[in-house]
């Protein structure tokens, strides 16, 4: 066995997902040798694959075609091509939408490794606090496969490994509601890994291989062959394929109607598993790889299927949004009420991709990064006044806000952005949103987006007018603040909401809408 290396390639690329699937083998025997360094060396390893992810986008914007590519596999006879052109063996592929969600997973895996070391003692039995970190790390390595993968056998082993490992997190504190929760969740993701599964096979029938790039060559000129061609009967399989890797994805992403499970899954979890799970497993196995296979593989900005595609995931993204939110407002309890927050949210982002346009989908992208960054602190916000008061329900939050000041401050910092507030990163990239939706010639759909923002006002205000102006209904004898290990984290992704919506253009014009003129070319 041999390797190539191919366009401005880095180590790195394959680095990153073979370190943290390696630490993951290596926690069970240091936990058995000497336990007090297993959190020590999921924070290094999760510190090394943050800077690797820096070091990665750095490469991707120095590199003039807007991408990397390693090549590992077989050399036959000195060549490390076919003659067709497909490159033999395995292929990861990083452009500058990978790369930006690289950054993402790792960056955010890092805050939640480092609040869970206090935080699992509260939520995760002790006999389960290294089965805890091996999944956790497995599951930075399933998603950080999936950002860099560059044919659909890796995307495939990948996508599983972030799955199952989320699957058991899931159900990782053993509560009843836990394992519920988790039962639900297997079954849609097993419906959605039947389908990508179909999908797969239908995409290699009709072109002959699992190399992304070398696919989507194939299907334009399958789908741009005449009547009678050789080539036109593999049309339906394109067709097909297409169709189910949506359906596919969509269930991933929790798009109405497949967006039962989230509510349940999500609340269920640990808050540090909460916060990965919205903040990064619904965008990477869902939206990531929708957009990643209908803009680079199937090419529907292209003219081949957009006009049937677009009004399609308008109807389906107005309808999650609004759902999403009518739901949230009758929920009692404040984890449950961020789950379908993040239904609504996810809505917006494939609002962006449906306009299929340069500013619509960079709008969904600068979304992806905003959103992952404020959800993910706001179940780390609710995972502390669990942990210290043992509070659930919103009614029961009266004057929290003045007995722990540091996270409901944060808490409401998140909660401004969702609505929509300036300067927070929320309401930039709704603000991008909606101009694009001007651009596109569909201004009545700015109804939606609105809308929404005041059903968002209307339940996340609410949590926050409790938390400083209720009046407590549970006696509690003492409350502070949690440790600086679960703080910390809390305060980096509330400074960084502020940040990224005030420094709004170097997000925007540096990565979002570069990465989507890349992904439409």
């Amino acid at each position: 066995m041999d390797s190539a290396i191919g366009i401005g390639a880095s180590h790195l690329q394959i680095l990153v997902p073979v370190i943290l699937i390696a630490s993951a083998l290596v926690i069970p025997i240091i936990s058995r040798l000497n336990p007090k360094y297993r959190e020590p060396l999921v924070l290094l390893v999760t510190v090394a694959g943050f800077t690797a992810s820096l070091a990665i986008l750095t490469k991707v914007l120095a590199s003039p075609t807007g991408y990397i590519e390693y090549l590992t596999g077989y050399h036959w006879g000195g060549k490390s091509q076919l003659q067709t052109g497909q490159p033999i063996g395995i292929a990861l592929r990083t452009d500058l939408f990978g790369a930006i969600l690289l950054i993402l997973i790792n960056g955010i895996g890092f805050l939640a490794s480092l609040y869970s070391c206090r935080y699992i003692h509260h939520e995760v039995p002790k006999e389960k606090h290294t089965y805890y970190y091996t999944l956790l790390l497995l599951m930075l390595a399933g998603m950080s496969g999936i950002a860099i993968t560059g044919d659909c056998f890796n995307f495939y082993v990948f996508f599983e490994i972030a799955s199952i490992s989320s699957y058991t997190l899931v159900s990782i504190s053993g509560r009843p509601e836990s394992l519920e929760a988790t039962f639900k969740y297997i079954l849609t993701g097993a419906l959605s890994s039947i389908l990508i599964v179909f999908a797969i096979g239908l995409l290699f029938n009709a072109t002959g291989t699992l190399n992304m790039n070398y696919a989507s060559q194939q299907i334009a000129k399958i789908v741009g062959s005449h009547p009678g061609s050789p080539l036109s009967p593999y049309r339906y399989l394109v067709y097909a394929s297409l169709g189910l890797f949506i359906m596919g994805f969509s269930i991933k992403a929790a798009f109405f109607p497949s967006h039962a499970w989230l509510a349940d899954a999500h609340p269920a979890a640990p808050a540090s598993i909460s916060a990965l799970l919205s903040g990064l497993i619904v965008k990477t196995t869902g939206v990531f790889l929708l957009i990643r296979f209908v803009f680079t593989v199937f090419g529907i900005h292209k003219g081949y299927y957009g006009e049937i595609i677009s009004p399609l995931f308008l109807i389906i993204s107005s309808i999650t949004i609004l759902s999403g939110s009518l739901f949230a407002i009758v929920q009692t309890q404040l984890k449950r009420m961020l789950a379908y927050s993040t239904i609504a949210q996810m809505g917006y982002i494939l609002f962006g991709i449906a306009l299929i346009t340069p500013y619509g989908l960079a709008g969904s992208i600068l979304h992806i990064v905003n959103h992952a960054i404020v959800k993910s602190l706001m179940f780390l916000c609710s995972g502390i006044i669990l942990y210290k008061t043992g509070i659930r329900n919103i009614t029961d939050m009266g004057k929290l806000g003045y007995r722990m000041p540091a996270t409901m401050a944060c808490f409401t910092i998140g909660a401004c952005s969702l609505v929509g507030i300036p300067p927070m990163c929320g309401f930039m990239s709704k603000w991008v949103l909606a101009t694009a939706t001007i651009q596109a010639g569909m201004p009545w759909l700015l109804i939606v987006l609105l809308v929404s923002s005041l059903l968002n006002a209307v339940y996340y205000f609410r949590v926050v007018a409790i938390s400083y102006f209720g009046n407590p209904k549970i006696e509690i004898e003492t409350v502070d603040e949690a440790s600086k290990t679960m703080l910390i984290p809390v305060c980096i992704l509330a400074v960084l909401v502020i940040i990224l919506g005030v420094l709004v253009k170097y997000p925007y014009h540096g990565a979002a809408l570069p990465a989507a003129r890349l992904l439409l070319r």
